[in-house]
């Protein structure tokens, strides 16, 4: 569809479902990014099929009305933000690298124009002790799930003393064959996140030392590995921001609060709001009362209603798109914004 209206597309290495298409040339550089992936065993209960239909229909729509375009569009296909985090990726290959700002909206049950986001680790813990018979030789063994469910009860233990934001899940993957063998091998999975980076590096030094304790208290061996990407939290950018806003409430969207830090999550986006300035609002698709990575957001979000909100979410995107490539003065300043937090 982005070749059939001009955009230039090319692979990005090492990434076979990620992609990056332009349209125009020069400065400045507007990003969309296409967004798509889905849950494991929910489907489109996260609404990534309405997250790349926006970005691409707002591509679309300003191809096919501005000719020639007095800058860049570049679209970014961005695959895997529910496992490995292709964002992260995207961001170390250079993708973002001559990019003014990149945008992009997230489906939900209400619209939230600034939502922020966590970071998220997630680390797989293995506890490898020894087999033998739970009835007739007990004490030979080393109970590997005895010393996981104890990393889950120092976890437990530690969540009162744990600052705000900073959070530990976890879901155990496998604890052992039968009930008559001591388990010699079990294995967990931990989603570790935290308000900034800080606390996200001194979160996991603590998860590490429960990880070594619980081990050593039940004599076994353990190895501990990361899937996927850190995701970073998302640096908000109020300008960026309240320019979207606008074009949403003169298409009569009802905005529910412009910044919260309530129910928040975590996304890959945040790494890429730590080298451009982003916009990553939550749009309402459904009606109240339908958080996502449920099945009940999942059939709200196929309904001709949600699909509807998808074309006043890409208009949205459009007319912030080409505010900016119009108004340099207002871009200047919400590059200013952006480098003032990090330079």
């Amino acid at each position: 569809m982005l070749k059939a209206y001009h955009f230039s597309v090319q692979d990005v290495r090492g990434l076979p479902t990620a992609f990056v298409a332009s349209y125009g040339t020069g400065r400045p550089n507007i990003a969309l990014l296409a967004e798509y992936d889905a849950l494991e065993g929910l489907g489109h209960a996260c609404g990534h099929h309405l997250i790349s239909g926006m970005s691409l229909l707002a591509a679309l729509g300003i191809a096919s009305l501005v000719k020639p375009l007095n800058g860049t569009l570049t679209v970014v296909g961005c695959p895997a933000e529910e496992t490995i985090g292709a964002k992260a990726m995207l961001v170390r290959k250079g993708v973002f690298r001559n990019v003014d700002a990149a945008l992009m909206i997230h489906p939900a049950d209400k619209t939230e124009i600034i939502k922020l986001s966590l970071s998220l680790e997630r680390l797989f813990v293995v506890y490898r002790g020894v087999s033998s018979h739970a009835s007739a030789n007990p004490w030979n063994g080393r109970n590997a799930l005895a010393g996981m469910m104890a990393l889950f009860q120092a976890i437990d233990a530690n969540r009162i003393t744990l600052p705000d934001g900073n959070r530990i899940n976890g879901v155990i993957k496998h604890g052992g064959n039968a009930a008559n063998i001591i388990p010699d091998t079990a294995r967990a999975e931990f989603f570790i996140r935290a308000n900034d980076l800080t606390a996200h590096a001194a979160l996991v030094k603590r998860f590490l030392a429960a990880v070594r304790g619980s081990a050593a208290a039940f004599r076994l061996g353990h190895t501990v590995r990361r899937l996927g990407n850190v995701y970073y939290p998302l640096v908000p950018n109020t300008g960026l921001a309240r320019l979207f806003e606008r074009q949403l409430t003169g298409l009569g969207v009802h905005i529910d609060s412009f910044l919260t830090d309530k129910e928040l999550g975590s996304s890959d986006i945040g790494n890429v709001s730590h080298v451009v300035p982003v916009i990553h609002p939550a749009l309402a698709v459904t009606g109240p009362g339908y958080p996502a990575h449920s099945e009940a957001f999942k059939i709200e979000a196929n309904k001709p209603e949600a699909y509807a909100r998808m074309r006043t979410g890409a208009t949205a995107l459009a007319l912030t798109v080409l505010e900016l490539y119009k108004n340099k003065v207002l871009l200047s300043t919400i590059k200013k914004e952006f480098h003032e937090k990090y330079d």
